[in-house]
């Protein structure tokens, strides 16, 4: 439940976030393509619906649009003009997106933190090489025979691009769209809009602008419009969400207690 407490609403102008310290990041492009002919997508669809057990008004029709197959655990999604749907996928499980109720001993240190380089320093610590014994809780993401904080760095946030090739009314192709955000204080990417030809993802501490210029279906661009985001360790899925444009122009997401920190052109701290 949203309450006051846990959740508050962030107004960034896109004027304001334009104006932010710009930080790009060396993208190698990977065309992850997944394809199905309109007969497999298509009786995956009728299939899976019947499987369904929900209810809808006489007047309405649901149909599966995509199934697994092209994409699995979906969080956020937007489309763009062309009718293509974008849709976020996180990779993280319990071991890399933390939640402070499952580290109640972490909870001082966490509400004392102030910005994302002090989280990944706290991080750093809580989860050295040295502690890998102790922290048998957390899984060995790389393999090195070590439970420490390099494993933060191993799963990627991405996001897919699907596609109805044919016009049936069946998404029948898959592609990845992006990928590559898998920094040691990276959180899950909640929040997606497209405007334009950018494509705005949410996923702390970053809020980025991707965009794919030679329009091979991969944002080999991509650039942090503003930094600052999943500063505390607190409930998990409290990250960025609900991006959207309003009428105002303005670009409007959803944070909760992770916290943000951040200066405006002006030098203003927020």
């Amino acid at each position: 439940m949203k309450t006051p407490f846990n959740t508050a609403l962030l107004l960034i102008c896109l004027s304001f976030i334009a104006c932010q310290k710009e930080v790009s990041a060396p993208v190698i492009p990977v065309l992850e393509v997944t394809t199905m002919t309109s007969e497999d997508a298509n009786r995956l669809s009728k299939d899976i619906r019947t499987k369904v057990a929900a209810e809808v008004h006489p007047s309405l029709e649901l149909i599966l649009w995509a199934s697994d197959s092209l994409l699995a655990d979906p969080i956020a999604l937007d489309m763009d003009e062309q009718g293509r749907v974008y849709v976020t996928k996180t990779n993280r499980n319990g071991s890399s997106e933390f939640d402070i109720r499952g580290h109640r001993d972490w909870e001082i240190n966490s509400i004392a933190l102030q910005t994302v380089e002090e989280r990944r320093a706290f991080l750093k610590r809580e989860l050295s090489p040295d502690s890998s014994e102790v922290n048998d809780w957390f899984i060995d993401m790389n393999g090195d025979g070590s439970r420490d904080w390099k494993d933060l760095a191993v799963e990627s946030e991405q996001v897919f691009r699907l596609e109805d090739t044919d016009g049936d009314g069946v998404a029948d192709r898959s592609q990845l769209f992006a990928d590559g955000f898998n920094d040691v204080v990276t959180d899950c990417n909640g929040a997606l809009e497209i405007f334009d030809d950018n494509v705005f993802m949410g996923v702390g501490p970053d809020m980025w602008r991707l965009n794919d210029k030679d329009g091979d279906g991969y944002a080999e661009e991509r650039t942090s419009i503003s930094h600052g985001y999943n500063v505390h360790i607190g409930f998990g899925g409290h990250g960025m969400s609900g991006a959207e444009i309003g009428p105002d122009g303005r670009l409007y997401w959803g944070i909760g207690d992770v916290g943000f920190n951040g200066r405006g052109p002006d030098g203003k701290e927020w």
